[in-house]
């Protein structure tokens, strides 16, 4: 009789177990994004320097997101690499490494598509992981300027602007 409340609360301690898992494992690129939205690219952490020319990443012309501005800048006190990768509707546009000094920054020249489309930023600082960036972090703009910025304490922050540049003009 004294096992009925201890198996209760091994099952209950169980489920809730299997929950909280199940909640803490999405991220924030979370993939059921990209299954309801057929012209975002997929975002399952491929090598940022193929494509799937299977997958379907195109959008349909006239929708999907402009890509203003790349801003890339080191506040940090040493130098850093940084590597910048532009896809737009499936294919590489753009990929440039920056050799950054401490207290420096450059803007990128603005090689990539200026159509909307579906698009997606790649940032890698120092050979590391690639950061991902797309519009769906800003809840789809219409247009969107990036900013990879190195912080003080060497980690990559990356920023959105829908306001300044090529987005002020309306696109």
């Amino acid at each position: 009789m004294s096992d009925l409340p201890r198996r209760r609360l091994l099952a209950g301690t169980g489920t809730v177990l299997t929950g909280a898992i199940a909640g803490c494992s999405s991220s924030d690129d979370d993939e059921s994004d990209a299954e309801e939205n057929d012209d975002e690219p997929d975002e399952s952490g491929s090598d940022p320097a193929t494509t799937d020319a299977g997958s379907d990443v195109t959008a349909a012309p006239g929708s999907g997101t402009l890509l203003g501005d790349i801003s890339v800048e080191n506040l940090h006190d040493d130098q850093h690499t940084v590597d910048v990768m532009v896809e737009v509707d499936g294919e590489i546009e753009h990929w440039t490494t920056h050799e950054l000094e401490a207290d420096s920054g450059t803007a990128l020249e603005r090689t990539w598509s200026t159509e909307p489309g579906s698009l997606r930023v790649l940032v890698r600082l120092d050979n590391g992981e690639p950061t991902q960036i797309t519009p769906a972090k800003w809840n789809d703009p219409a247009c969107l300027n990036v900013y990879a910025m190195v912080d003080r304490d060497g980690e990559l922050t990356i920023l959105g602007d829908t306001d300044d540049g090529p987005c002020s003009d309306g696109g």
